[in-house]
């Protein structure tokens, strides 16, 4: 009698062999470097770092910028215990945090550009820092003109409507 053997040997099960794909995460912002707002900086499992200044905190603890400005890292008391932090510094790189409230004050962002500090830098209406004094020269009736445009009416008070995309016209 013949017994056939296998010609391969059988696989047998093993408890290894398995791996995950990485997650991405850490540090994506250094200190000092510039951000807009929304930017992620760090990426972890856990506070690890601690949302400061102009920065939230997302769900699973990833921190984002909530104002544009400058990246840094400090330590300060969260809790009653001390932690690293991380914020925004809206001015300057130069800026240090904690910021010292009693003396500077709160640190608020509303939005605004500083068009003086910023002149020469951005271009503005197609030419280069010009479209602020484009303002200056306007006459009073024009300013007005500008504004009720913006608003939705005209000068007499009608409510104006778009049509198609175009230019708006008054409605009588």
């Amino acid at each position: 009698m013949q017994v056939r053997t296998a010609t391969k040997r059988g696989g047998g099960s093993s408890k290894n062999g398995r791996n995950s794909i990485g997650k991405r995460l850490g540090v994506k912002k250094y200190g000092g470097q510039a951000v807009l707002s929304g930017n992620i900086l760090v990426r972890q499992r856990g506070s690890t770092f601690h949302p400061g200044q102009h920065v939230a905190a997302g769900r699973d603890h990833t921190l984002f910028a909530l104002v544009p400005g400058f990246v840094q890292y400090y330590k300060g008391i969260v809790n009653g215990k001390e932690r690293k932090l991380v914020g925004i510094t809206t001015h300057s790189r130069d800026e240090s945090l904690p910021r010292q409230e009693d003396a500077l004050g709160r640190s608020r962002f509303f939005g605004a550009v500083d068009l003086a500090r910023e002149k020469g830098v951005w271009e503005i209406d197609g030419d280069e820092a010009g479209g602020a004094e484009r303002f200056d020269t306007m006459s009073e009736e024009e300013i007005e003109a500008l504004i009720a445009q913006a608003v939705g009416r005209d000068l007499k008070g009608n409510v104006v409507e778009s049509e198609g995309g175009g230019a708006p016209r008054a409605v009588v």
